[in-house]
């Protein structure tokens, strides 16, 4: 027969001992979870990389893409102070190639003017864009009138 003793001490050793080898298999399976979590997060980036670049492809980028809609912002608050869109706005190479590259995509006319001290200006909406090749190349200037 079994005693009362066994029956408890087994009882509890054996839960005991269910419960220590449950452990290992837990922490393996949440290991294993925060792995597959991980590669689900790289998959997810490269899918929406691959996205964004389709959709660049074929959409083209949208209006406010680049350095059109940092152009876009100057021109912006220029308008809000002045109350008329800018006569001028000095823009570096990077800038100049966006806004042609605009216009090219758009099937917009482009007008490209030649300014005294060798200098030449792209029309972008209301305002010529003069091309300071010596300025860094992302540089963008502050819009300014006539005068």
């Amino acid at each position: 027969m079994i005693s009362r003793r066994e029956v408890v001490t087994a009882g509890v050793l054996g839960t005991l001992s269910s419960a220590a080898m449950a452990a290992p298999e837990e922490a393996q399976r949440e290991q294993g979870d925060i792995g597959v979590q991980t590669q689900l997060g790289q998959i997810q980036k490269v899918l929406s990389n691959l996205n964004s670049t389709v959709a660049q492809g074929l959409v083209g980028p949208s209006l406010n893409a680049g350095y059109i809609g940092e152009i876009r912002d100057r021109f912006t608050t220029h308008l809000r102070s002045a109350g008329k869109f800018p006569d001028f706005m000095e823009i570096g190479i990077d800038p100049f190639y966006d806004v042609y590259d605009w216009h090219v995509r758009h099937s917009q006319q482009i007008q490209i003017i030649r300014i005294a001290d060798q200098r030449f200006a792209i029309q972008f909406m209301f305002t010529q864009l003069v091309v300071r090749w010596e300025q860094d190349r992302r540089y963008l200037g502050q819009p300014y009138d006539r005068g």
